[in-house]
């Protein structure tokens, strides 16, 4: 079985009540993305932190490349709070290391017994008990990097990164034209900064991955859309590459006072940082 730490970023800056409402966006969302791959999770929130499992390694993983709101992503393992624990686990998954190493520790929750500090040098010494290795604490070839919780160890493994970003939904509905490639990457720009988009023309085929309101219509019906928590709201704005001919308003009717916002998110990005951006969103 799999498992995975999980660093939420941007949404962790927000006032409790919005960083709760974005947390829990964020959970029924990789739920979501992961049930569309075939895979089941289970995941729990932890002093800012998610913690996922499930045995469809290769699918969640991928759900949590896809998924905007996860920023930094640790795989790890369980080890008892103890430096001759972690030291044996850590060999055990690195059996022949050569040249240097150092272990980098951080400390979540109340303290305990144990300075990150200290608990990092303990393992280090334990570490060099069984192997003969140099410590270099500024660029080592091997890294040991520890959790150290209350009363648990998490051996972390190579990290990667989410799309980071909000999570889908939490700033409302656009609608979006998708004729061009231009016009996708906008569009992806904007559920980037959390939201969620009601395409007008073009395939929305590149973007499904991104958000399972568009790949599956009962994702659409469960999985709300906005600061109010709404089901069917209204857009607020429309994206695209170029908007000139863009409506101003959401239709005709004259008691719609609110224009809707024309976003064109690509304005002022060169050549080389689309480029970039294009690799990102269709690698």
């Amino acid at each position: 079985m799999g498992q995975w730490m999980v660093r939420m970023g941007e949404s962790m800056l927000k006032s409790k009540p919005v960083r709760k409402h974005f947390t829990r966006m964020l959970r029924k969302t990789l739920i979501a993305q992961c049930h569309l791959r075939g895979a089941e999770v289970r995941i729990r929130v932890e002093g800012g932190l998610m913690f996922v499992s499930g045995d469809e390694d290769a699918e969640i993983v991928d759900a949590l490349k896809h998924t905007f709101g996860v920023n930094a992503v640790d795989p790890f393992t369980e080890v008892e709070a103890t430096p001759e624990d972690v030291a044996t686990a850590a060999l055990e998954s690195n059996p022949k290391p050569d040249g240097t190493f150092a272990v980098q520790c951080k400390r979540h929750g109340a303290k305990r017994e144990w300075t990150s500090q200290q608990f990092a040098g303990a393992v280090g010494a334990a570490v060099l008990d069984k192997v003969d290795l140099t410590v270099n604490l500024g660029d080592p070839e091997w890294a040991i990097r520890v959790a150290l919780f209350p009363d648990k160890v998490r051996l972390l493994g190579t990290r990667f990164m989410g799309p980071g970003g909000l999570p889908s939904g939490v700033q409302g509905l656009v609608m979006a034209h998708l004729d061009s490639e231009e016009d996708v990457l906008c569009a992806w720009l904007m559920m980037h900064r959390g939201c969620r988009i009601k395409p007008l023309n073009g395939s929305v085929e590149s973007l499904r991955a991104w958000d399972p309101a568009l790949a599956s219509e009962e994702c659409a019906a469960e999985l709300v859309t906005g600061p109010g928590r709404e089901k069917d709201p209204v857009p607020w704005g429309i994206v695209g590459h170029h908007l000139p001919d863009a409506p101003t308003t959401i239709d005709d009717d004259e008691s719609v006072r609110t224009p809707l916002v024309h976003l064109e998110p690509l304005v002022g990005w060169s050549k080389q940082e689309i480029e970039d951006l294009r690799n990102r969103v269709f690698a």
